[in-house]
């Protein structure tokens, strides 16, 4: 993945973090308070829940993307340079093959 993606930065990491935190938290609630203010606590876990299923779902569309127009690139490339395609697999195939054989 890119670096602007880091788990220690990402707004998802942070979503996610926050729904641990919760859910420790509504476990403690349930513990100790019982069900006066777990319905309060559950509520907030259910957005951060909610809002961590939007996050992902954006990086899921945003790699989708990212991957489709790589995969476009790759295919221009090969059809305008068939010959040199054959020879950058061939290469990466015996680069793959030596490395295999050396373990």
């Amino acid at each position: 993945m890119r670096s602007n993606t880091s788990l220690n930065s990402s707004p998802i990491a942070r979503d996610i973090q926050n729904v641990v935190s919760d859910a420790q938290e509504l476990l403690k609630t349930v513990q100790t308070e019982g069900e006066s203010k777990m319905g309060d606590v559950k509520a907030k876990v259910q957005l951060q829940l909610d809002s961590a299923r939007q996050m992902l779902g954006q990086l899921q569309a945003t790699v989708q993307d990212g991957a489709k127009v790589a995969v476009d690139g790759a295919d221009e490339y090969v059809r305008s340079n068939p010959w040199r395609a054959v020879g950058i697999s061939a290469a990466l195939g015996a680069l793959i093959g030596f490395i295999a054989a050396r373990r």
